[in-house]
């Protein structure tokens, strides 16, 4: 036989139990900052791909798609910082990293000389 619970004590339980459900709250991916970008959307785009940024700091891929926002968005200042910053951070990289990836960082940071 199974004890059971009064009714005072499993609501609470229960409320607890999906708050803590709630709670948790995972991280977007480091490469979904372009992942939903519309034109017409470009500050929310920017807004997410903050977050994204601010989830992965070290992670060049998040920096170098936010380099691709500001540019739409005419923030030449903040997309140079974002590519330098993200250069940087490639240099950083233990193991090798894809060239792709190297390759555009390049592109773009020469584009901001």
């Amino acid at each position: 036989m199974s004890p059971r619970l009064s009714p005072w004590l499993a609501a609470p339980l229960l409320g607890l139990a999906v708050l803590m459900a709630a709670c948790r709250h995972e991280p977007p991916a480091a490469d979904s900052c372009l992942a939903s970008a519309q034109a017409s959307a470009l500050p929310q785009a920017l807004e997410h791909c903050n977050a994204v940024v601010r989830a992965h700091p070290r992670d060049p891929r998040p920096l170098n798609d936010r380099f691709l926002l500001q540019t739409l968005l005419q923030n030449t200042p903040a997309a140079c910082a974002d590519i330098r910053k993200a250069a940087a951070l490639l240099k950083q990289q233990p193991g090798p990293v894809q060239d792709d990836l190297r390759d555009e960082v390049q592109v773009r940071l020469e584009s901001c000389f």
